[in-house]
């Protein structure tokens, strides 16, 4: 409960609080939150200030000119902001920098400036209260710097301390420097050995036995850094590949820390401490004399190993700027032999595991220049063809190695027996083993990459592209390998690059293994692939275009692929053989089918064609280079050269066999002209045909196959085939002029043929030469030709006309068959006004129509008409009959029309009894002199209809027929289109049903109207009938009630009448009919409901003015006896008329009850008096028992009558207003 009341309390803010509690919180903000002091400084002041802080500040290369006003305005900004505790200052990229706290990147050495919180510094004591200092990136240095010079020679000098703390002190303070010292420098790869400040101290004579003690700790720790670096022997660097120039580095390395740790041991105060521990007879003093001969052995073999090792530096060297790989094994022989003299003349490496580790060394040199030389990054990034050259120069590098130490080991071992050459070979070349392995891999990768990724530096390599209909589905798996082996290979790139060809990461192992696996798979689906693609070959050059695309799949070594890929290569060849073996067998079978050519031109052309398509297969074959060598192809070859000859011979045979069959008789072949050109059709009636003896053609055409393939032209026939050419021509010229007179001729019916007599009868005379006159022997005639094309080409423009005009004329009356003279353009209904527009509109654009369309008839059949003029006498009846044919056309299309126009009216106007009505007209209905009218009436509707037809009647009679417009004799002319529109049947049948339509429509508006006439009461009746019916009836609430609820019913009949009703054809709108009605409705209910007001409100004050009346009379205080008789018998009777007056109220409330409901407003007079009834009527009541006591009647009867009745009114009441509110309308 309190964190939360403690969480309340953060979240109020200042307008929560009242002016009390602003009172009470503002002490305690004050005391939590204690005032910052502020500096006052003088210019002067602080001027002297900063320039304390910038020669207190010590830093590496610090020149007075670096400082900066901005690094100055920074030390004024601390020196006066005291809440901030620390100023550093640094350089940062050679600028001067101060920063308040420490600084945010890297610094070789800063001055640092601290002061206590709130802290003022003044100018006298700013050196005794600022606390400063230098740091610099070597802390271990600076400490041991500041241990050394300033805190040691203090403590051994602050005498306020006991000699045996004291020296207690210094001891621990000495362990700890020269821990700290030889931590420091061992960092640095080096041996210095702590020499306390003591020795500084020790003079000649006896040492106190405290001191030799610190110093033997000393000593035995000296002891610990130089058998730890004499344990330092041997160069193991367990993860990289160790060089001949490491081996000598690390010799060289071990040389100079020999040298200076001898060296230090050498100088005077180590000597004196050694001195003073051999005087006090330490035990700790031949260990390290010991050990200060073997430093000195060590150091002798160090420099005889330096010696003999730097005979290899130079020729090692030659390797790593060696041009490439393939340079290297000129290199090695002279290495393997100064080896071998290290091996015969060195003290100290002549053993053989030193030896071993030598040529180890070498092999880790050649693996390092040949990973320099590989460049897996660039090859990876998409250079394959590098990486393969590359990988293969240094396997043959590394393999070329292994030779020449094999070879030149087995030459030293024979030439020194006695030595031998006994290595370890496992060492020397287990390296060489893995990287060579190492680059096969790299091999495979590239070849990866040229097969599943397309990667080549040298060429770009197509997507592979495959046809078929199944073309598209494996150019999308080819893309999805391609697309998982270059996620692959990313993956490569990301994880695996570093290490690919360090023989000492095992990584590789996983990684090379899962690569395989991927490629296996990927493998499996270029070969599903390639099946596929095989698969729907069918033939020769099929296949090899699916190899050609499939061609840098071959190019991977491992897998299967390779050999997938000649396997199909090896079936290319087969299918060639086939194909050739096909060829042959189907030629055999050729020779027995019929042929378009003679059989011996058949033969010899097949034979040549396919020996042509053999040949380009050949070719095809023989030039694609880039297909692999395989067995099957020097078969196929020697059998293409056995089946050419074989065709060759087949060929000469078939030409041979043409001449002696159908050149081989004697005589001239040229008497088979002597033929007129021309000729009747025995077939044909009435055509022309060529003369010419076909045969001779045939011949001359198989000659010149023949002479095409390089044979020679028989002597019988060489005649008649120099004229071969003009032969042609004339036969052409021939038969072109037969095809002209033969197309005018077939494109004329037996009817037309007889309108065109006196046209072909010109034509034939012109014929006539060629026919009787002109042979194939006699020299051409031009002149003949010309004339009659020039007459064949005017002949045939005549009947194109007669062609034309009739199409023109058919296709005008086809649109006259469907111009439709009636069109209902509106969507629904309309007025009748809108309704006769359109209709007067589209009659007169389909007349216009019409118009257009006859006039075109017209005019075609009168162009067509001028072309006989010269002819005319000649073709009347034939002109007449053909004029009287397009007339018969014409009318039966204008009847069409009318036809389809009617046909649209009576579908408009017609409805089947199983189908809604769909109403064209809008009519509107209402009550007007008690009666239902209509606007427009029924007659002005029938009337238009018919107007309609009458129209299309007199349209059609202002066209005159054909045969009158071209004056052709009268007795031959047709009857007008109005009489044939009168007489056709079909138009008289349509008129009949659409005046039908409209005696319907009459019969549906009478029953409409009487329909409505079931409420003419409304408007019959008198508003002085309606007061004398209603006087006339008891008017009681129910009577009124059901007056009010009568015509409620009825105005809401009324109002769930459409507005708008469907009588046919027509729309009849009922809006102003049924607002008539309803307006007298609304005035009945009106004069109804006045009437119950006025009712009720008379009731309501005839009772009052009789409570008024008789109260006059009760109280009236009698005189005389007959006065008080008279009094009495009035008040008896009054009492006696209580009950009947009680038994009214009922009835009169209701009425008001009634008035409530339907919320008529009471005047004010009678609402007071509804209001005021109960109390009136109860003092009524009272007056009445006042008027008895005043009477001095001794009976309680009257009493207890009255208050009998007060009762009884109070429960009417009551039962008047439960009644009364719950018939109140609910809110």
């Amino acid at each position: 409960m309190a964190s939360s009341s403690a969480v309340e309390d953060e979240h109020l803010t200042d307008s929560d609080l009242t002016d009390d509690e602003e009172r009470s919180v503002e002490p305690r903000q004050e005391e939590q939150r204690p005032e910052t002091p502020k500096p006052s400084y003088t210019d002067e002041e602080l001027h002297q200030l900063v320039g304390y802080i910038q020669r207190m500040s010590v830093l590496s290369g610090l020149d007075h000119r670096d400082w900066l006003e901005g690094t100055l305005d920074i030390i004024r900004r601390w020196l006066l902001e005291v809440n901030e505790p620390l100023l550093t200052i640094y350089y940062d990229r050679d600028v001067l920098s101060a920063f308040l706290g420490m600084p945010t990147i890297c610094v070789s050495d800063l001055s640092y400036f601290r002061r206590e919180p709130n802290e003022i510094f003044t100018v006298e004591a700013f050196h005794d209260e600022i606390t400063f200092g230098t740091l610099t990136s070597d802390v271990d240095g600076c400490l041991m710097e500041l241990l050394e010079r300033l805190y040691v020679p203090f403590f051994r000098n602050y005498r306020d301390w006991n000699a045996t703390v004291r020296h207690r002190f210094c001891s621990s303070l000495d362990t700890f420097l020269a821990f700290l010292t030889g931590m420091h420098y061992q960092i640095a790869g080096l041996a210095v050995l702590y020499v306390p400040y003591v020795t500084k101290e020790l003079a000649a004579g006896p040492v106190e036995r405290q001191l030799v003690g610190s110093l033997e700790v000393i000593a035995l720790y000296w002891t610990t850094q130089i058998r730890t670096l004499l344990a330092d022997s041997t160069l193991t660097v367990p993860h990289d590949l160790v060089s001949v120039q490491d081996e000598f580095d690390f010799w060289q390395y071990r040389y100079e820390v020999l040298q200076g740790i001898n060296d230090q041991l050498a100088q005077s105060d180590v000597q004196k401490i050694l001195k003073v521990l051999h005087n006090a007879k330490s035990v700790h003093m031949p260990q390290m004399h010991m050990l200060i001969e073997r430093a000195k052995q060590e150091l002798v073999q160090c420099v005889s190993n330096r010696k003999f090792l730097h005979l290899l530096i130079e020729p090692c060297s030659k390797i790593d700027v060696a041009p490439s790989p393939a340079d290297l094994p000129k290199l090695l022989p002279r290495i393997i032999h100064r080896i071998r003299f290290i091996w015969l003349n060195s003290e100290y490496y002549n053993s053989s595991a030193l030896v071993s580790g030598l040529f180890r060394n070498l092999s880790n040199q050649i693996i390092r220049f040949c990973t320099e030389q590989t460049k897996v990054d660039e090859i990876l990034s998409g250079k394959p063809r590098f990486g393969i050259k590359i990988c293969n120069m240094a396997i043959d590098c590394c393999l070329v190695y292994r030779g020449i130490y094999d070879r030149m080991a087995k030459e030293h071992a024979q030439k020194d027996q006695h030595l031998g050459w006994e290595l370890n070979e496992g060492i020397i070349f287990n390296h060489i083993d893995a990287f060579v392995e190492r680059l096969n891999d790299v091999i495979d990768i590239c070849e990866s990459m040229i097969v599943f990724g397309r990667l080549d530096e040298n060429e770009a390599i197509p997507k592979s592209a495959f046809g078929g209909s199944s073309g598209k589905e494996l150019e999308q798996i080819a893309g999805n390998v391609e697309q998982q082996f270059l996620d692959t290979l990313k993956q490569l790139q990301e994880t695996s690059q570093p290490f690919i060809l360090n023989v000492h990461r095992s990584e590789w192992f996983i990684q090379v293994t899962q690569f395989r696996n991927n490629m296996k798979k990927l493998e499996e689906t270029v070969q599903r692939l390639i099946f596929n693609v095989f698969q729907h070959v069918s033939n020769v050059e099929e296949s090899l275009e699916a190899l050609q695309s499939v061609l840098f799949f071959s190019y991977r070594q491992r897998g299967t692929l390779r050999k997938t890929y000649l396997k199909e290569v090896s079936k290319l060849w087969r299918s060639f053989s086939r194909e050739m073996d096909a060829t042959s067998r189907k030629l055999l079978e050729e020779r027995k089918e019929e042929s378009w050519l003679s059989k011996h031109v058949s033969i010899a052309l097949n034979y040549r064609i396919n020996l042509e398509r053999l040949t380009w297969l050949r070719d095809r074959l023989k030039h694609a280079s880039w297909l692999p060598a395989v067995k099957e192809s020097s078969p196929a070859l020697a059998k293409f050269v056995a089946l050419r000859h074989e065709f060759q011979k087949e060929t000469r045979q078939a030409y041979e066999d043409w001449v002696a069959k159908c050149c081989g008789y004697s005589g001239d072949l040229s008497q088979r002209l002597d033929r007129y050109l021309i000729v009747r059709s025995k077939k044909f009636r009435g055509l022309f045909e060529s003369n010419i003896d076909s045969s001779l053609l045939d011949l001359c055409e198989q000659a010149q196959h023949f002479e095409k393939m390089g044979f020679a032209i028989p002597n019988t026939l060489k005649k008649v085939y120099e004229r071969h050419d003009v032969l042609r021509c004339l036969h052409n010229s021939v038969i072109q002029l037969c095809l002209s007179y033969n197309r005018i001729l077939n494109a004329l019916t037996e009817r037309e043929r007889r309108l065109f007599r006196p046209l072909i009868q010109a034509c034939d005379r012109l014929l006539a030469p060629g026919i009787f006159k002109i042979s194939y022997i006699s020299d051409l005639s031009e002149d003949f030709f010309e004339e009659v094309n020039e007459f064949l080409v005017e002949f045939q423009e005549i009947v194109n006309i007669y062609k034309r005009a009739n199409r023109g004329m058919a296709r005008s009356c086809e649109k006259i068959c469907d111009t439709c003279l009636l069109h209902f353009a509106f969507a629904g209904t309309v007025d009748i006004s809108v309704f006769q527009q359109q209709l007067s509109s589209r009659l007169q654009s389909s007349g216009d129509m019409l118009r257009k369309h006859y006039s075109n008839v017209v005019e075609l059949l009168s162009a067509f008409s001028r072309q006989f003029q010269s002819v005319d006498d000649e073709m009347s009846s034939g002109w007449i009959a053909y004029v009287n044919d397009l007339d018969d056309m014409l009318a039966i299309s204008l009847m069409t029309s009318a036809r389809g126009s009617l046909t649209k009216l009576y579908e408009a106007l017609h409805c089947d009894e199983d189908m809604a009505s769909a109403p064209i007209i809008v009519l509107e209905s209402d009550v007007k002199d008690s009666r239902i009218v209509f606007s427009p009436e029924m007659n002005a509707i029938g009337d238009l209809i018919n107007g309609i037809i009458d129209s299309i009647r007199t349209m059609l009679d202002q066209f005159p027929r054909l045969g009158y417009k071209l004056k052709i004799p009268k007795e031959d002319q047709r009857q007008g289109f109005a009489g044939v529109f009168r007489e056709d049947q079909e138009c008289s049948e349509l008129m009949r049903g659409i005046q039908v339509e409209i005696v319907r429509q009459r019969e549906e508006m009478v029953k409409y109207e009487e329909h409505w006439n079931q409420h003419r009461v409304l408007w019959e009746t008198t508003e002085k009938g309606f007061q004398q019916r209603l006087m006339s009836s008891s008017r009681t609430a129910g009577v009124f009630e059901g007056g009010i609820e009568h015509y409620s019913a009825l105005a809401d009949d009324v109002s769930f009448e459409d507005a708008i009703t469907n009588v046919h054809f027509i729309l009849v709108n009922q809006n102003a009919l049924k607002s008539t009605i309803l307006d007298w409705i609304e005035k009945w209910q009106a004069l109804n409901i006045k009437m119950l007001l006025d009712h009720a409100s008379n009731c309501m004050g005839a009772t009052y003015r009789y409570m008024r009346r008789n109260e006059r009379n009760v109280m009236k205080v009698p005189r005389t006896t007959r006065e008080t008789t008279a009094a009495q018998q009035l008040l008896e009777k009054l009492v006696r008329d209580v009950p009947l007056r009680q038994s009214a109220f009922t009835p009169m409330l209701e009425l008001f009850v009634l008035l409530r409901k339907y919320h008529v407003k009471l005047t004010e007079k009678t609402h007071q008096q509804v209001v005021g009834l109960e109390s009136t009527w109860l003092h009524y009541l009272q007056v009445l028992n006042e008027a008895d006591e005043m009477l001095d009647n001794e009976g309680e009867e009257t009493k207890m009558e009255l208050s009998r009745h007060a009762e009884k009114f109070k429960l009417i009441l009551k039962e008047f207003l439960e009644d009364f509110y719950s018939k109140l309308p609910k809110q």
